[in-house]
């Protein structure tokens, strides 16, 4: 980013030139130096803030107006707005209030500490500047010894401001791993039944008649459980019967409707949940789900493979025939084992009467 720096006798810092090597108790860390920008339309004040703060090492950026000030602001690199602005209350274009409120009202922005010079001393202007999102004010004419004392304050609390949003933030992204984590299967990377017990009550309630307020007029629930699987574990142990099910999951996540989600209930039983599906086209794609499973056998190693099929018994929940989670979950269950003693590999579907209008 290219800097105007309006005293040619100084040099110009870059954001690389503005780092720092400082002693800590295990060696030498970087640091980087505070950067402070300053605005104001009088280049008498612009230029004496300009050098007091530059007396002091700091990296100093000036504008002579509100607008050229935004201008700058909106086009710095994500991590170099500066730390501290110093800004004249009253200017043509755009006012420092204005800045003020335009800045704090961005994500970065609202980090940045903003000092108002002003010579207003009534109680109904500082509160105008506070509320617009001022950190602190500066009277004039400026004093040197108390316009440092103000930027170093400013700095200490922008620094733990940031620290404690960096804090936030690490924290914000565990609980949301941590969140995940306990909603996911961690077998088959599919959602658990902890994910199926929070949502299943949502996704009811959703149900309703087509002109109301309900998203769908119906609601599939599938439950799917693995034919004979106790034989694969007995057989070709516990590994192998994990590898089974990662299989499946794989299978019918990938070959799942965009509006599906699939659930591992337990052991080895699925539930997968569609919303829209009335009771033929529940079945229909039920039987697809199923033949997904059947149609290839699942490789155990590079030279051999097992037949697996699984069973699917499900439920249609419609604006007529609205279940609790508990029962949704239970009449899907009598489907399964329904469909379980007409021989396995099969569907079974528990509907109220069959409507084919959707």
């Amino acid at each position: 980013m290219h800097f105007n720096d309006p005293h040619p006798h100084l040099p110009t810092q870059t954001p690389e030139a503005s780092d720092s090597l400082e002693r800590g108790p295990s060696g030498y860390v970087l640091t980087q130096i505070p950067r402070i920008l300053v605005v104001d339309d009088d280049a008498a004040t612009r230029n004496y803030i300009g050098e007091v703060l530059r007396s002091s090492d700091y990296q100093v950026e000036t504008r002579e107006s509100g607008k050229s000030a935004l201008e700058y602001l909106q086009t710095a690199e994500e991590g170099q707005l500066p730390n501290v602005i110093i800004c004249d209350w009253v200017m043509p274009e755009l006012s420092g209030v204005d800045l003020c409120r335009r800045l704090k009202g961005s994500a970065d922005g609202q980090f940045v500490y903003f000092i108002l010079l002003t010579a207003r001393s009534e109680i109904g202007d500082r509160v105008r500047g506070l509320d617009a999102g001022a950190d602190e004010f500066i009277a004039k004419p400026v004093d040197p010894d108390e316009l440092q004392a103000r930027v170093r304050a400013g700095l200490r609390l922008q620094r733990l401001t940031q620290a404690l949003a960096q804090a936030n933030r690490q924290l914000q992204a565990r609980n949301d791993l941590l969140e995940s984590l306990s909603l996911t299967d961690p077998l088959t990377g599919v959602l658990n039944r902890r994910a199926l017990d929070q949502a299943l009550p949502h996704l009811l309630k959703q149900v309703g008649p087509r002109f109301g307020e309900a998203r769908y007029r119906y609601l599939c629930l599938l439950m799917m459980d693995v034919d004979h699987f106790k034989q694969v574990n007995d057989t070709h142990g516990h590994y192998i019967g994990d590898c089974v099910l990662q299989a499946i999951a794989g299978r019918l996540q990938n070959q799942l409707r965009p509006s599906s989600l699939l659930y591992r209930y337990g052991g080895e039983e699925f539930v997968c949940i569609t919303p829209g599906l009335n009771p033929s086209r529940s079945y229909r794609y039920a039987d697809f789900l199923r033949r997904v499973i059947s149609n290839d056998p699942i490789a155990i190693s590079p030279k051999r493979s097992l037949l697996i099929t699984i069973s699917i018994g499900g439920a249609v929940i419609t604006e007529d025939h609205h279940l609790e989670p508990e029962a949704a979950l239970q009449q899907a269950d009598e489907a399964l084992y329904q469909a379980k003693q007409a021989g396995r590999n099969r569907v079974h579907i528990l509907t109220p009467p069959l409507d084919t209008s959707s």
